[in-house]
């Protein structure tokens, strides 16, 4: 038996969800892959987490560190 839970948003019951991948920010820097979970009805978040298949985003090469 399957537990279904209900929108908080729009009160249907929630069977199936759109799963969306978006970047964490943390003080205006890009952190991490995060995966978005919402309603198919009336799109309200319903919960985010760290995507646990993500690899490290690379550096970027154009940058260079301050001369010391």
């Amino acid at each position: 038996m399957a537990i279904q839970g209900q929108c908080p948003k729009c009160g249907h019951r929630v069977l199936h969800v759109n799963v969306e991948q978006v970047v964490g920010v943390v003080d205006g820097e890009s952190k991490a892959r995060i995966l978005s979970y919402s309603c198919i009805h009336c799109n309200a978040v319903l919960g985010v987490q760290i995507d646990p298949r993500s690899r490290p985003r690379p550096k970027r090469r154009g940058e260079s560190p301050p001369p010391a």
